[in-house]
């Protein structure tokens, strides 16, 4: 991929999570939960989360042709429901999806589930940089 479209950043590489799957409006981001993951009740931070969650939905939008070339997008805004928890050791599993939008903007959802229990869902407003591909 280009280097806006780099399926990692410092961010990433921090926090530990990776792009696993891609395809036309959808993407999935995974991470397995360690101890720097962790709030002080022992889960993972909600940032955490939100983070996966912004991450899954923002590429999703960025593969809105071709997850080969994804167009650069920035957020505008997410509004994340956290809703179960998770533990140490777990994989977090962030899938995202493209639900609409046009030219300039874009909206997609997205979901974190591990071992198939919904933990946190989101949808956001995401606006595309300039009008090609990103290079």
């Amino acid at each position: 991929m280009t280097e806006i479209g780099r399926a990692h950043s410092g961010f990433a590489d921090l926090l530990g999570y990776k792009l696993t799957a891609r395809g036309v409006g959808s993407a999935e981001m995974t991470l397995k939960v360690g101890p720097q993951h962790l709030n002080r009740a022992s889960i993972p931070h909600g940032g955490v989360l939100a983070t996966l969650l912004d991450s899954a939905a923002g590429f999703a939008a960025a593969f809105v042709d071709d997850p080969d070339q994804p167009r650069a997008v920035v957020t505008l805004s997410i509004n994340v429901l956290f809703i179960g928890q998770a533990r140490l050791g777990d994989t977090l599993i962030a899938r995202g999806k493209r639900i609409g939008g046009g030219k300039s903007i874009a909206f997609a959802e997205a979901e974190i589930t591990s071992d198939g229990k919904t933990i946190a869902r989101a949808e956001g407003t995401f606006k595309y940089l300039g009008t090609g591909r990103a290079t």
